[in-house]
């Protein structure tokens, strides 16, 4: 007679949910700095990765780490931020 515990189903699909949030997370860190993404879709990326939106202030200190953790230059997260308010 084959048991059914209730208790082991549910471990099993709580840690089958957080592998495949983890697997997610690393393709999304891997697509934040993919040069087949435009520097939009990386800032994006990003923003969404940290549940955050990029400040309007072109002189805000995280545009410098949104810039290191996307691989895009400075430059380049400003003029994202720029586009985004035209």
């Amino acid at each position: 007679m084959v048991s059914h515990d209730p208790t082991l189903d549910h471990r099993a699909r709580m840690e089958r949910a957080l592998f495949e949030a983890n697997e997610r997370r690393e393709r999304a860190l891997i697509d934040q700095r993919s040069a087949e993404n435009t520097p939009e879709q990386r800032v994006r990326i990003w923003e969404r990765l940290h549940q955050v939106r990029m400040p309007k202030s072109p002189d805000h200190n995280i545009l410098t780490v949104i810039a290191q953790q996307t691989g895009l230059k400075l430059s380049e997260v400003r003029d994202v931020q720029l586009s985004r308010v035209a």
